[in-house]
């Protein structure tokens, strides 16, 4: 069975043509209605997809653990998400489902950026930019749309995926997850439509910095040396550069400027203390893994 997972918070314009259309190519459609204010749910009961609440919201990586878990339930051969704002064009689902009924891949990604030319806007272009060179640093697999909400996952991934991440930032935790696991990843061309969006995305400034947070999140867990490492060093270096200028400034006026030196002083302290709680976080780590 091919079940089609549309994460939706209050998209009521648009969730029945995608519903409608996604039909076409899949089993069953959900639609996991992440505390919608609007018709959204109505709407997608009345284009005939199955319908999960919240009551609240909760963010998309919540709405995607629930249909990983319904797929389960449902013991579905291959789930399929796309975004309920019309971004997506469900005419490309074929085209995901292609390298899994293969056997090529257990994730697969559907690019804004290979080969079809879509009208990105500059700062989003700009953004996704940033996003995929930090989600491809914690990352064994290289790609090149790290954000896109078009995806398809095999039965194998289904089954073995285990999402933790709620928030905005939950694409970047499936390719890291996927690592862990072995999984095989690829990607897609497909198109994407920007004259869709009403009001009910996320502050794109918003999203980034979501995303970053989750990606951090990551490395402090999986490369605590390299998290605690860097902000010591950053923090090490920033003290020595203002105990130098306070030794300046003692030389040229003969005056002590203590708050600086006391930041000095603090900044380095705590720095060190980041630097070792880095090494011994990697030295655990690496006895766990063993």
């Amino acid at each position: 069975m091919i079940l089609a997972a549309i994460p939706a918070y209050n998209e009521e314009i648009a969730i029945g043509s995608v519903i409608l259309r996604t039909k076409k190519y899949v089993d069953k459609v959900i639609v996991i209605d992440d505390g919608s204010r609007d018709a959204t749910s109505t709407v997608a009961e009345l284009a005939g997809a199955a319908v999960i609440h919240h009551d609240m919201n909760q963010g998309k990586g919540a709405a995607l653990k629930d249909a990983f878990q319904n797929a389960r339930q449902l013991d579905a051969d291959i789930l399929v998400f796309l975004d309920a704002d019309g971004q997506h064009n469900p005419d490309e689902i074929p085209r995901l489902l292609s390298p899994i009924r293969n056997g090529l891949a257990d994730m697969v990604i559907g690019s804004r950026f290979l080969e079809i030319q879509n009208a990105v806007p500059g700062y989003r272009r700009a953004g996704q930019r940033i996003l995929n060179s930090l989600t491809n640093s914690i990352s064994q697999t290289k790609v090149t749309d790290s954000q896109s909400g078009f995806r398809a996952f095999s039965k194998n991934a289904i089954a073995t995926l285990s999402l933790n991440e709620t928030g905005i930032g939950i694409e970047s935790c499936l390719q890291h997850a996927a690592d862990d696991l072995h999984l095989t990843t690829m990607e897609v061309p497909v198109s994407c439509r920007y004259d869709v969006e009403h009001g009910s995305k996320m502050n794109p400034v918003h999203h980034g910095f979501s995303v970053i947070n989750a990606i951090l999140k990551i490395i402090e867990e999986r490369r605590p040396l390299l998290f605690f490492g860097l902000s010591g060093g950053v923090l090490v270096c920033t003290g020595l550069i203002l105990g130098l200028w306070v030794v300046n400034i003692f030389s040229e006026t003969e005056q002590f400027a203590i708050g600086t030196a006391l930041i000095a002083i603090l900044a380095i302290i705590v720095g060190v203390i980041s630097i070792f709680n880095g090494i011994m976080l990697h030295s655990i780590s690496k006895l766990i893994t063993k």
